[in-house]
């Protein structure tokens, strides 16, 4: 006599091994970060493993900025500083009717000096390596 299976098996077969996803990785998350995580996942129409997987694989991640990039930074923004108040002292001789080349001169080099430091900061805050 020949055997049926009279209750075959419901639902969705079995991934090949090669396709499933057996690793799991745990994160602590408070109340609010996981909320947020939830809406997004929301949003973006996928449940939260789908997102947080698509977060991790594909996001950019930068480094943190090393305690003497942190100095080079705060010494570029005294120098910054420093050029700008000098800059506005020289615009104020300008104004009060010195019209010397040499001053007018002084005071857009200054500025120029002050854009550049002011760029090389920018650089540096956004892309820790570029320097």
């Amino acid at each position: 006599m020949r055997q049926t299976n009279s209750r075959p098996s419901k639902g969705r077969p079995k991934l090949p091994a090669d396709e499933r996803k057996s690793i799991l990785v745990s994160v602590k998350l408070d109340i609010d970060q996981y909320k947020e995580i939830t809406d997004k996942a929301f949003v973006a129409g996928l449940n939260r493993s789908e997102y947080m997987r698509h977060a991790a694989l594909h996001c950019k991640v930068v480094e943190r900025l090393k305690p003497k990039d942190v100095k080079a930074i705060r010494d570029l923004q005294g120098i910054a500083e420093n050029l700008n108040r000098n800059a506005k002292f020289v615009s104020a001789i300008i104004k009060g009717g010195a019209n010397d080349e040499q001053f007018i001169r002084t005071y857009k080099e200054m500025i120029a000096c002050k854009n550049f430091v002011l760029s090389l900061i920018k650089n540096y805050r956004y892309t820790p390596d570029s320097l």
